[in-house]
């Protein structure tokens, strides 16, 4: 009997039905893991990057109140998902921000926690305050459930923490 293959019901060599079906389950309970861990690391990076591109905008557009001599407005629509820096005397454009699904950055939430959504930096780059209650205004921006706020204060310096 050396070297014949078997035949019968105990020789069969493959997997069975069953044997596939667990394999096709648990593949599927690990890919749909997968896809949540994913999804909940590009929300949380999305909004991690809108809050240092802000704090970025923050820095130019203090920089540019200064060098040109002018008031700077940061102007937040936050219906609209976007904020625009621009000069106020000159309208010259320095940034403008679009988020939301069509834009670089996914968002679904943006906040200025500034009375009027505008915060103005003077031609001596001190930011007007008062309409934030206080010398730190904020702003934060979310994805899903990931939120990222934005702490600043009069003179452009920030600092990011998730919340």
């Amino acid at each position: 009997m050396d070297g014949l293959i078997r035949t019968g019901a105990y020789g069969r060599r493959g997997f069975t039905l069953i044997e596939l079906t667990v394999v096709v389950m648990v593949s599927a309970i690990i890919l749909t893991l997968a896809g949540l861990s994913f999804s909940r690391y590009f929300q949380r990076n999305s909004a991690r990057r809108a809050a240092q591109v802000f704090a970025q905008d923050l820095t130019a557009a203090r920089s540019f109140a200064v060098r040109s001599q002018e008031a700077v407005v940061i102007r937040f629509f936050e219906t609209s998902l976007w904020y625009e820096v621009e000069s106020q005397t000159t309208a010259t454009e320095i940034a403008r921000r679009r988020f939301g699904t069509d834009a670089d950055i996914d968002l679904s939430g943006v906040d200025l926690n500034v009375a009027g959504d505008s915060l103005v930096f003077s031609p001596r780059g001190i930011a007007d305050m008062s309409g934030a209650g206080g010398s730190v205004g904020t702003a934060s921006f979310s994805s899903g459930a990931v939120t990222y706020t934005v702490s600043f204060n009069g003179m452009g310096a920030s600092k990011i923490d998730q919340t």
